[in-house]
């Protein structure tokens, strides 16, 4: 365990924290392991509030940090930190990620998936379609994600697993704990056929704020939502609207017009949601953008890749104060270029150019 990721944990367990903090202490020259070693002097300075500072305090006297990974360790639980190739590209574009992410099951997730959502309170028919689009999607290989919640979200996992593929339950607690607790033998299914993930610290209960904070997960690392039975006042409606803020696409089952669990999904179709009338709509999957990386056949036109050719490894903070951009931008932009090998990541996570290669068609496909 580093110094920075000890100092992540801590930070990621103070209520309101979040990775774009790492972002502005960065454009200062600040690294995490600083901040935390700064006292309450240079957290006043930088904006955290009391309430963060002392909680800082007394997780730092406790050397939490530290803890906190053994005993993740010990679980069986994958800690995956912001500013890591590891860390989800999907998540990036959040205005909100979280600083750590809790992982335990199959890590890495699906390349693809799509999140599929709704009431707790559903229909047979709600359960019944909730199973089979999930199924559906796995037979046309793409993952399943949503909130491992009852109703909609349990039917949907199911049908990932009984189709033999990967779903992955995003949880508003901490990962180690099973809520609700009628899904103990689900959640046992999930990590040997996905993964149950977390931004929250080990043993976090559920409470009502931390369940909004899940669902914005959910609409990050979908590509698309489907949306099946939601009220108007449903954590499924606040997930779609994540979605659409992200540029997510958002599909509805269209549900009964007097069914009150209906009344907010098929609102969103009248807000410009698209309505999902024929099971078979769904293998109609859009292809993934993919960023322009030469400005010519065989041309880098990346400030990142110029950085790592002028001054050689270097770490994802130090690349964003260099270039002028965000960890989040430097992050993204570093996968593209992985992905047409121009750039290699070590095992320390520094990353260097890689010019013996040219990108090829045959490389591009492969992404």
């Amino acid at each position: 365990m580093t110094a920075r990721e000890e100092a992540l944990l801590m930070l990621n367990a103070c209520e309101g924290f979040h990775a774009r903090h790492l972002e502005g202490w960065s454009r200062r020259g600040l690294a995490p392991e600083e901040v935390l070693e700064g006292g309450r002097a240079c957290w006043k300075d930088l904006g955290l509030s009391e309430g963060c500072q002392e909680k800082l305090e007394g997780l730092r006297k406790k050397q939490w940090g530290r803890k906190e990974a053994e005993r993740s360790c010990r679980l069986g639980i994958r800690l995956v930190f912001w500013g890591t190739g590891e860390y989800p590209e999907s998540l990036l574009g959040l205005s909100r990620p979280p600083a750590v992410l809790y992982a335990k099951g199959d890590w890495p997730p699906p390349a693809r998936m799509d999140g599929v959502v709704g009431t707790r309170k559903c229909s047979p028919y709600g359960a019944r379609m909730a199973r089979e689009i999930a199924s559906r999607l796995v037979r046309s290989q793409v993952g399943v994600v949503s909130g491992g919640a009852l109703g909609i979200d349990g039917a949907a996992h199911a049908g990932a697993i009984e189709a033999g593929g990967t779903t992955v339950a995003v949880l508003g607690t901490g990962v180690d704990l099973c809520y609700p607790p009628e899904h103990g033998k689900l959640f046992c299914q999930i990590q040997e056929n996905g993964l149950l993930l977390s931004e929250f610290p080990l043993s976090s209960p559920a409470r009502t704020w931390s369940f909004p904070r899940r669902n914005r997960l959910i609409a990050g690392l979908a590509k698309r939502l489907i949306v099946v039975e939601a009220p108007v006042k449903s954590g499924a409606i606040g997930t779609a609207k994540c979605a659409m803020e992200n540029g997510k696409d958002v599909w509805v089952v269209p549900g009964r017009i007097d069914e009150w669990v209906c009344r907010g999904s098929n609102r969103l179709i009248w807000d410009g949601a698209q309505p999902l009338v024929d099971l078979d709509d769904l293998a109609c999957l859009p292809a993934p953008a993919q960023g322009e990386l030469f400005q010519e056949e065989g041309s880098p036109s990346s400030p990142i890749l110029e950085a790592l050719g002028s001054f050689g490894d270097q770490t994802v903070d130090i690349l964003a104060s260099q270039v002028k951009m965000s960890a989040a931008e430097v992050l993204a932009e570093l996968s593209r270029l992985e992905a047409f090998g121009l750039v290699r990541r070590s095992l320390s996570g520094r990353w260097s150019a890689a010019f013996g290669r040219k990108a090829t068609s045959g490389d591009h496909s492969k992404r």
